[in-house]
């Protein structure tokens, strides 16, 4: 395909002129830092289904208290009593091809809101559907959307040097065929569109054009920064939809395959926080239901497609130990009418409750039922407004997706915060530690946190780099050390006890150091950081006979390898554990078995020196049910014979310690009755395993 072709399917670069005259094109210097939240690690995750065509929520809800003026008003449409499903609670009743959704609400993972809506309700399909994406009143008008304004507000610096090392996933990513308001931002368009992940379009090349600095080549450049981060966005998502797994089919429908697709990227390793599903159908005004029987039709149909997508994802997402980590929201630009029409039919109403469900949300219902009018005169009668839609849209920021925008940064008003998340779970920075407990509650998504939820500052060891050769075998004192870090954020300072020598890496000296005039033998390399007590990083270094042998490796833990690239030598031996191999190449790949593993590289001089690395490689435990009642699974693979199992308290108290045998299934079963209701740190150690995770007991 050329790039022609190319950019005519792009939906995002394809729709950019029109937006042309708003953007700032100015020659800025973008970091890779994040601004807050990153897509490296895994996070909450926010699912959007829109219903559109206007729901009716008085036949997806049914009020019971109030079926008498229900069967007198809407006679051509209402369900009959002995079929709906009966909540048994505030007398309400769901319709009769939500079942699963009864079990939802069971096990309180399914919220209902009622009577949803805005003041002075517009019943155009376009116009109400832009102000539910939009994040206006009636008579306001936007043309950015409220998720692309607090994306936008979150990242400061998009669509710019995007993707990047700390968001290499889409931020949001839309099963579509091109992008919608939601979405649109004030600079730019903040999701990323696809209709099938395994079906993108690639170009040979990343396009990498010089234009002009005038207004025509700015638009171009813009235009070509949107089809290379279109580019690599899709690359990405193809491979990691590669990696998903379904183990429970979805329906084989339209709305089926989105669901399809959320699963497959939610499980192969895809950190987008935000999916956006359409499902149109929902404008029912003749035909909503059967005549003959009134619980099937095409309303029914919708919503047992609904029903059946919402209760397979958690079946998958339940055994993958990811469904915690969702919020889903149902929207629809309106309700119908209370009363029926004389074609089986509703027309287009105002309010209309909204359906939210995750495994962390408050399971209360909000609001009153309905009242319903046992005759109607006014054929523009109407349901009262009990929540404004931007209430829930604001809980969902403030105690959902969280940082350091607010809803009112993205409202420009303060709404109403409804009891949307438990707030045992409400974690405003997304460390892990809700902000019950959270002493610190600013940290960036990824830090490591204490149980406190404040940051332990860490550096990873490929921070530093560190190189030494020599000139002499014996006799001599000119050894060099070199050494540099990749982080230039910070100023370290270096103690090396065997020359009491201190030195310090700093923007002066470029964050560079070449330390001379050092006899051979061994050195210890103490690093500590400025402003960050308790940070300390040792490297034991050896000056050796010339040329020395120089070492840089890196450690996949999935994968089980090392990776070494050397210098110094024509010939090298690594030894791991034990065994040793021979290699002509300066760069090669070691395997690396579960538990410790010592790794020596060598040369067949031994005054060349000596790279030693311990690594652990821990086995990757399973564990399930999550949250649990009774018996917990821990899935145990690898050959240990036997495994110690500690229980703390979320406090980081000791509760229990176990030595259990690892049976032949390699399923280790611990019985949690004796547990409160409470969240707990499990601790799995053996020779090969070391694990930690945490569980919630019900």
């Amino acid at each position: 395909m050329d790039r022609r072709k190319f950019l005519h399917r792009l939906s995002h670069a394809a729709a950019a002129p029109s937006l042309f005259s708003s953007f700032a094109f100015d020659n800025l210097s973008f970091s890779k830092d994040s601004e807050l939240t990153n897509t490296i690690n895994k996070g909450k995750i926010l699912i959007i289904i829109n219903m559109n065509g206007g729901n009716d929520g008085l036949n997806t809800l049914i009020p019971l208290d109030q079926y008498s003026n229900l069967n007198s008003v809407r006679p051509h449409v209402i369900i009959p009593e002995n079929k709906i499903i009966s909540l048994e609670k505030n007398d309400l009743g769901l319709h009769p091809s939500l079942t699963d959704m009864k079990t939802l609400f069971r096990e309180e993972r399914f919220k209902i809101i009622q009577s949803v809506g805005y003041p002075k309700s517009n019943f155009s399909h376009f116009r109400s559907m832009d102000i539910w994406l939009s994040g206006s009143g009636n008579e306001q008008f936007l043309y950015s959307g409220w998720l692309a304004r607090y994306l936008e507000k979150e990242h400061t610096k998009f669509p710019y040097d995007y993707p990047n090392n700390q968001f290499p996933h889409p931020l949001a990513i839309e099963i579509a065929s091109s992008s919608s308001l939601l979405f649109t931002g004030e600079k730019a368009f903040t999701s990323f569109v696809t209709e099938d992940p395994y079906d993108f379009f690639s170009l040979d090349e990343i396009m990498q054009n010089q234009y002009s600095e005038d207004l025509k080549g700015s638009k171009l450049s813009y235009l070509q920064l949107m089809s290379n981060q279109s580019q690599n966005y899709g690359n990405t998502i193809r491979e990691i939809s590669n990696k998903g797994s379904i183990k429970h089919e979805f329906p084989r429908s339209h709305l089926g395959s989105q669901f399809s697709k959320v699963n497959l990227l939610i499980t192969g390793g895809a950190n987008t926080r935000i999916y956006y599903l359409n499902y149109g159908g929902f404008d029912t005004h003749g035909k909503q239901v059967d005549p003959s029987d009134k619980t099937r039709g095409a309303h029914s149909s919708l919503l047992k497609e609904l029903n059946d997508c919402i209760s397979t994802l958690y079946r998958n997402l339940d055994e993958t130990g990811d469904s915690d980590r969702i919020l889903g929201m149902t929207i629809s630009e309106f309700g119908r009418t209370i009363h029926s029409n004389a074609t089986d039919g509703t027309d287009h109403g105002s309010t209309a409750p909204m359906f939210l469900f995750g495994n962390k949300i408050d399971p209360t219902i909000l609001g009153y039922n309905p009242v319903v009018p046992s005759e109607i005169k006014d054929s523009q009668h109407e349901l009262d407004l009990q929540f404004d839609y931007r209430d829930v849209f604001s809980s969902v920021i403030d105690q959902w997706l969280g940082g350091k925008t607010t809803s009112k940064d993205v409202f420009g008003e303060k709404f109403d915060q409804l009891p949307i998340i438990q707030r045992k779970y409400i974690d405003t920075d997304g460390d892990g530690v809700s902000d019950e407990r959270d002493l610190c509650n600013a940290t960036p998504l990824g830090a490591m946190v204490n149980t406190d939820g404040c940051e332990i500052f860490s550096l990873p060891a490929d921070t530093y780099s560190i190189q030494t050769n020599g000139v002499s075998c014996s006799g001599k004192t000119n050894g060099v050390i070199t050494i540099s870090v990749s982080n230039t954020e910070y100023t370290y300072n270096l103690s090396i006890p065997e020359t009491e020598g201190s030195y310090s890496l700093t923007t002066e000296n470029q964050h560079q150091l070449v330390i001379e005039e050092l006899k051979i033998g061994s050195y210890t390399l103490n690093f500590t950081v400025e402003g960050q007590e308790g940070y300390l990083q040792t490297f034991e270094i050896g000056i050796t006979e010339p040329p020395a042998l120089s070492a840089k490796s890196s450690v996949n833990q999935k994968g089980k390898t090392m990776t070494v690239n050397l210098s110094g030598s024509d010939l090298y031996y690594a030894e791991v554990n034990g065994e040793r191999r021979s290699y002509k190449i300066d760069n090669f790949t070691l395997q690396l078995r579960p538990g410790m593993n010592t790794v020596k590289i060598s040369t067949p001089q031994d005054c060349q020196g000596v790279h030693v690395e311990q690594i652990f490689i821990s086995e990757q435990i399973k564990h399930y049910p999550n949250p649990v009642q009774g018996e917990l699974n821990l899935v145990i693979p690898g050959e240990d014979r036997e495994t110690t199992i500690t229980i703390y308290s979320r406090s980081g108290s000791m509760i229990k310690r176990y030595q259990r045998q690892i049976p032949f299934s390699r399923i280790v079963t611990l019985n949690t009755t004796e547990l409160r209701t409470d969240v707990y740190v499990i601790k799995v150690n053996g020779q090969t395993v070391e694990q930690t995770f945490k569980i919630i007991k019900r």
